[in-house]
């Protein structure tokens, strides 16, 4: 099985089991500040993230919901179902970036220097012989 088979079968499992309730929604720190999920109403959020998860084009609220996500937590604890909704906010994340090869639905922010400061941290932590093997 590919990753990207994987993170299909993932998306579609979790998206059959939501319930698009909306409890993650309703306890996400973030609800605030992406534009749109207040008029839109938790359960049609919730319901437009479980369409990207279907490859599906989401709703404008879904897709701001998910841009904004942080990776909390918050919204696992908060799911009646016990799902592991911050995995599937990550899935959903992921799907919207594009990462299967789709034309990506929320911004994209590309960092060129993320490598060099990789490389800048694991000299701080590395010994010269680690250095020499790893970098």
């Amino acid at each position: 099985m590919t990753l990207v088979e994987h993170i299909r079968g993932e998306s579609a499992r979790l998206a059959s089991l939501c319930t698009a309730c909306g409890a993650c929604v309703s306890a996400c720190p973030m609800t605030p500040y992406a534009a749109g999920v207040a008029e839109a109403g938790p359960g049609a959020v919730a319901t437009g993230m479980r369409d990207v998860l279907r490859d599906g084009p989401g709703t404008p609220a879904a897709l701001a919901w998910i841009a904004a996500c942080t990776r909390s937590g918050v919204c696992s604890a908060a799911c009646p179902e016990q799902l592991d909704a911050a995995f599937m906010m990550r899935l959903a994340t992921w799907r919207a970036k594009g990462a299967l090869g789709e034309a990506p639905k929320i911004p994209v922010k590309e960092d060129t220097q993320y490598s060099p400061k990789v490389k800048a941290f694991a000299r701080l932590t590395l010994t010269e012989e680690e250095q020499a093997q790893w970098l």
